[in-house]
């Protein structure tokens, strides 16, 4: 199905969801001022959400926090049962890079997409305001889905229910490489009509701002020898001449959610980090088992190039990975492990 930019959208986002928070509201009892604003913010949230719903049933319970690295997270539960979930930006001394500048914008319009051209279980949006005005700041508003994550499932599944999860997930990938676009980019850009014109420009786009970020923070990286790898290997992208859409972190178990008792797929939350592209960016194909592959290359066979640009691709991933810890330490990220995939990728591409 092939997707003209902008035209799909009559109207005009870096975090899923992680563990709950057992306070309603993050209250640092050493300081007035903070129980203050914490208040402020509480009154906010309940005023938007009624704003919004504009129902009898629309008053809200306290809110309950939500971690995420990126942005903030508040649960809303509302009288007749519903909740919603409202992310907005944190605070703005945290640095974001250069990708993750538009995520807010970039969740809502994979939102949009998706729910228009797919059956694809992602949460519905409720409301999205890029100004800031309603709320004195960005927010997403979307239905609450139910489930847990993935990550915290995987103990207690049984080897045939990760088998289907797994094909899910590689259905998931078809689904998404079925949409196509007229320009290769971020979904922001594409639907401005800025995209580029041939997936080897808007790859290596990506990968220059990765490089600047790690070089804005003065990480010790090898920059000119990983410019001049890619630069030798860039014809292989060349293979790419038709846009596909590519949620780069949609099969991350930590954004992924399954009912507690079918251990069913029942929400997809990795939708703010998304591209027009070659669908092999997704590391879930390069790493993704035989049933995820079984899902997978029902529509999207191997063809030539594939092991080169997966090489490629991971030192990309490798390098957002260690610049983003450097960014945001408490990430989870063990730079040491994404310094030894960085390795073996050069390694794969020097054979």
């Amino acid at each position: 199905m092939h997707l003209p930019p902008l035209d799909i959208f009559s109207c005009s986002e870096s975090t899923s969801l992680y563990s709950t928070v057992t306070s309603t509201l993050p209250l640092p009892t050493a300081s007035a001022t903070s129980r203050s604003a914490a208040t402020s913010t509480l009154t906010a949230i309940q005023n938007l959400i009624q704003d919004v719903i504009q129902s009898s049933n629309s008053n809200s319970q306290p809110t309950e926090r939500l971690e995420g690295q990126f942005h903030h997270v508040q649960l809303a539960k509302l009288a007749n049962g519903d909740a919603l979930m409202l992310k907005y930006p944190s605070s703005f001394s945290i640095r974001s890079l250069r990708h993750e500048v538009q995520s807010l914008e970039t969740e809502y319009r994979t939102l949009l997409t998706l729910q228009e051209y797919t059956q694809l279980p992602v949460p519905e949006i409720v409301d999205y305001d890029s100004t800031g005005y309603s709320f004195g700041s960005p927010f997403l508003l979307t239905a609450h889905r139910p489930g847990i994550r993935l990550s915290e499932a995987l103990p207690y599944i049984s080897a045939t229910e990760k088998k289907s999860i797994d094909r899910v997930l590689g259905y998931t990938i078809c689904a998404l490489a079925s949409l196509s676009s007229s320009q290769f980019g971020p979904i922001t850009q594409v639907f401005e009509r800025s995209g580029s014109a041939s997936w080897r420009e808007a790859f290596l786009t990506l990968f220059e701002s990765a490089l600047r970020d790690a070089e804005d923070m003065l990480i010790t990286l090898p920059y000119e020898f990983l410019r001049r790898c890619i630069d030798q290997h860039i014809h292989s992208l060349d293979y790419i001449t038709e846009p596909k859409l590519v949620a780069l972190d949609i099969c991350n178990p930590e954004k992924v959610l399954v009912d507690e008792n079918t251990k069913q797929v029942t929400c997809l939350l990795g939708l703010s980090n998304v591209i027009w592209g070659d669908p092999l960016m997704n590391d879930a194909i390069a790493n993704g088992n035989d049933d995820f592959r079984q899902g997978y290359q029902s529509l999207f066979p191997e063809q030539e190039g594939d092991h080169v640009r997966q090489s490629i691709y991971a030192v990309y991933r490798a390098v957002v990975q260690i610049v983003t810890h450097h960014y945001r330490p408490h990430s989870g990220i063990d730079e040491l492990d994404a310094r030894r995939s960085m390795a073996h990728a050069l390694n794969e591409l020097a054979l």
